[in-house]
């Protein structure tokens, strides 16, 4: 999220979200700035006879199929999917039709490691949201780091209750640039579709210049009165509904006029860390308030930019840099950490970009903005590392 960004170097963003605003772990991912942040129900008899089903992904040689699960002890259900030697890239993903917390027990590669154990190098152990649970959704990338990679062969996973195991496959050359496909919607009365061009055009422009190519349709208009402002929680009704309309082959950015309750003066937040890929479910896409990158109805379309490029990242599996207390950061080796033991010149436990100049600061995924004076002296954040970069190449919504 943002009024702060939204999402850690892994133990970080995770922890943030996970026990901070809403309790949803990966749920919500979002940003801040500091002020002067239609699942398909089957039982376990039906799961363990199945068969595969399989959707390809327009202009993607990415494919979605529902993995088939058989009982197994201890109330464990077991599955396995098999990598081609082509294999690019996969989110494996694991779904619950209720608001109770769901994950993998086991993930284990075709050379016999299990990347959710603790003692297995490398690993995500406390890292991703498929070990550590969330609520109704949550899954595994690989690569999220170039540490992992999608290794051919079978691999094999043990997962708690659920209702659906899906896996998100990219296939093909090894990639050395990504073009990634945007479909933007904006919601309310306040601002139309023209009034978000020049934050796409800031978007655009950061991740181009970081060897990420985006292609933005035209801006959806979402008319009905209940999506102006919604919940910053995914499983909330109102906000399930609106960002289940998004695109299966796109990345989704809501522009809603502001979010309700307790989530007003949040920047924006990101389904998940990663949120879903190639299916339309309450977890396909970020939200993003125009009314916090408001000054009456001027929107800062700098801040605005940068915001939608923050929580695009959440949602293709990238984590806050350093963390709100500068003592979590995320798993990629070549992002800069803002430590809290020397870098908390005010010691009021927050580490503001200010603080962090230089340690990472001006990184698109550090926990929160710079402040006003600062942005108006021209401080932007759009750098990634070349291993955040990879993360986004490997994608599998790229191409």
């Amino acid at each position: 999220m943002f009024n702060q960004k939204g999402n850690l170097k892994y133990p970080s963003l995770f922890l943030i979200c996970f026990f901070i605003s809403t309790v949803l772990f990966l749920n919500s991912c979002g940003r801040f700035i500091l002020k002067d942040e239609g699942v398909e129900n089957k039982s376990i008899e039906e799961l363990s006879g199945v068969s595969s089903a399989k959707t390809n992904l327009d202009g993607l040689n990415t494919t979605i199929s529902e993995i088939t699960q058989t009982v197994g002890s201890a109330g464990l259900l077991s599955g396995s999917f098999v990598v081609p030697a082509d294999g690019i890239s996969f989110l494996l993903s694991i779904f619950l039709g209720s608001s109770s917390s769901i994950k993998f027990y086991s993930l284990t590669d075709p050379d016999g490691l299990d990347i959710l154990s603790a003692s297995s190098t490398p690993n995500l152990y406390n890292e991703a949201s498929g070990r550590l649970g969330s609520s109704g959704y949550a899954n595994v990338l690989v690569p999220q780091s170039p540490s992992f990679s999608a290794k051919a062969g079978t691999w094999t996973f043990k997962a708690y209750t659920n209702d659906q195991v899906s896996i998100a496959l990219r296939t093909g050359s090894t990639p050395s640039a990504a073009t990634i496909l945007i479909q933007p919607y904006i919601t309310g009365t306040t601002w139309s579709a023209g009034d978000i061009s020049a934050a796409l055009n800031v978007m655009s422009n950061i991740y181009s210049a970081n060897g990420i190519t985006l292609t933005i349709n035209n801006t959806i208009t979402i008319s009905d009165t209940q999506y102006a402002a919604v919940s910053g929680t995914f499983t909330d009704p109102t906000t399930s509904a609106l960002v289940t309309q998004g695109s299966t082959a796109a990345v989704n950015l809501f522009f809603i006029e502001d979010y309700s309750g307790s989530w007003s003066g949040i920047l924006g937040n990101a389904a998940g860390i990663p949120g879903s890929m190639g299916i339309a479910n309450s977890w396909n896409g970020v939200l993003n308030s125009l009314s916090a990158h408001a000054s009456g109805t001027t929107l800062d379309s700098q801040l605005l930019g940068e915001t939608a490029a923050h929580e695009m990242g959440h949602q293709l599996g990238l984590f806050h840099t350093t963390e709100t207390g500068g003592t979590v950061f995320d798993i990629l080796n070549d992002t800069a950490e803002c430590l809290n033991s020397n870098k908390d010149f005010d010691r009021n436990g927050k580490m503001s970009a200010e603080e962090c100049e230089g340690y990472g600061g001006d990184n698109l995924m550090f926990w929160t903005a710079w402040n006003t004076s600062s942005r108006s002296a021209g401080k932007k954040q759009e750098t990634l590392s070349s291993h955040q970069q990879h993360v986004l190449t490997y994608s599998p919504i790229a191409k």
